[in-house]
């Protein structure tokens, strides 16, 4: 982040500093972890405004797999790429929410003995064309 030095004398010619942070100021990659972290762990119409915000699994997290690990007619494990899995469902969320991302990739696996599900995101950073990558991982009942 650029500011200016503080105090400001005006005496000096350089008054502007550039990339300086600011206490508790994050990095782009750190607000971009923290905003799909609460993407991923909120339900659809959890937030007011706009009913869509959130990842449709989170609405079905105490529902029951059936044998072939599916809830609500759709696969738990699966990639963005495939058909009918809840990949899709995120990748789909990232995309309209989250435009410092671009392309990006998702990947679910299953673990049914243990009911956690854990989230790979793979994408690049829109301004500086940076592979950007998070795991997130949460059990659903």
């Amino acid at each position: 982040m650029s500011g200016f030095k503080i105090p400001l004398d005006f005496l000096q010619k350089n008054i502007y500093e550039k990339n300086r942070r600011l206490p508790g100021e994050k990095s782009i990659k750190e607000s971009i972890d923290d905003f799909i972290r609460l993407l991923v762990t909120s339900q659809n119409g959890s937030f007011k405004p706009d009913f869509r915000f959130g990842f449709s699994l989170k609405n079905y997290r105490f529902e029951n797999t059936d044998s072939e690990d599916k809830i609500n007619q759709k696969r738990l494990g699966g990639k963005s790429e495939n058909f009918n899995n809840y990949a899709i469902d995120l990748k789909e969320a990232i995309e309209q929410y989250e435009p410092r991302l671009k392309d990006p990739k998702i990947k679910i696996d299953f673990n049914k003995e243990k009911s956690e599900v854990l989230i790979n995101i793979s994408s690049i950073l829109a301004d500086t064309k940076k592979e950007y990558k998070q795991e997130i991982k949460f059990h659903i009942w």
